[in-house]
């Protein structure tokens, strides 16, 4: 049987129009190693192409990102029922392909949040944590208080623990909340820190708080 003969990529919806009918073709097929066949003919299509490699449209980016997030996602699935700990490892690769081809930032956490899900799985405690910070310094402004005090939740190790506080503290002033609550966050750090720092001897970081304590106390007075 003679293969399909495409026409030449002259433009990204060229490229769309491919990972449409290999998303297309994909719903339909069971087998993930037909779906990886699927989608990475979308890759080897851009690949053959000097135009598509070097092209950096909005349009060609987003597909790439579908692409390789796709694939990625059938690699994780794919371990629910062939527990190999090499679908996960090409999983992880294929979302950091992915990543390079974000057009949005709203897209980034999520491909972060999947890996931090696979790294936990992979036991790999060190990059697991890496990638939570970085979910946290992806938050808004406005978020990375809370975000970052969560962090601080997920460890018993003082030192680590105090470092994401300190950090949750540089952000309170952007919080979209009233005055008063804000002042209530810093306290509620402020507390925590102090417990740390007198726990671990370490005067200085203690006075430093401490001082920070007693001028949002006078705020509220």
């Amino acid at each position: 049987m003679l293969k399909t003969q495409r026409k030449p990529y002259e433009n990204a919806q060229d490229l769309l129009k491919i990972y449409r009918a290999a998303f297309e073709k994909a719903k339909y097929l069971k087998d993930d190693d037909e779906k990886l066949l699927a989608f990475n003919e979308v890759i080897d299509y851009c690949a053959k192409s000097k135009i598509c490699v070097e092209e950096d449209t909005k349009k060609r980016n987003q597909v790439l990102f579908w692409t390789y997030n796709n694939i990625g996602d059938i690699f994780t699935l794919k371990n629910t029922t062939e527990l190999k700990d090499e679908n996960y490892v090409y999983a992880l690769q294929y979302y950091k392909n992915a990543m390079e081809f974000l057009s949005t930032d709203s897209d980034r956490k999520p491909i972060l949040e999947k890996m931090a899900h696979i790294y936990l799985e992979l036991q790999d405690e060190k990059m697991w944590r890496k990638t939570l910070e970085q979910i946290a310094l992806n938050e808004d402004d406005e978020m990375k208080r809370q975000a970052f005090v969560e962090l601080s939740n997920s460890t018993d190790d003082a030192k680590l623990k105090a470092q994401y506080l300190e950090t949750a503290l540089n952000y309170i002033t952007y919080e979209n909340v009233s005055f008063l609550q804000k002042c209530k966050n810093t306290l509620n750090i402020c507390e925590i820190l102090l417990s740390i720092y007198e726990q671990n001897n370490a005067k200085s970081d203690y006075e430093r708080i401490k001082t920070l304590q007693t001028n949002t106390l006078e705020l509220l007075n």
